[in-house]
């Protein structure tokens, strides 16, 4: 499945400061979102859930971490993988 990166990642920064209230005045591509305790473990699982919804992609529960959700760089690279492009 394919998804727009920047259009996702406008979503994502939204559900962050809406949802999870993360309160960075910048959300940028290298922000540090979970080993910088912005996004606890219940967010990172609601996180997931919110991208599944957005993409139709397949979390596993295995790949909801730190290494893959830690920043929207990391996280775009993460879902091009799964996505296969």
């Amino acid at each position: 499945m394919a998804f727009e990166w920047d259009a996702l990642a406008a979503r994502i920064v939204e559900f962050l400061r809406r949802d999870l209230r993360v309160s960075v005045a910048d959300i940028g591509p290298d922000t540090v979102l979970v080993t910088a305790g912005l996004v606890d473990s219940v967010g990172l699982v609601r996180l997931a859930t919110f991208i599944e919804r957005e993409t139709g992609l397949r979390i596993p529960d295995r790949d909801v971490h730190a290494e893959h959700f830690d920043t929207l760089r990391r996280l775009e690279g993460y879902l091009r993988r799964r996505a296969g492009s």
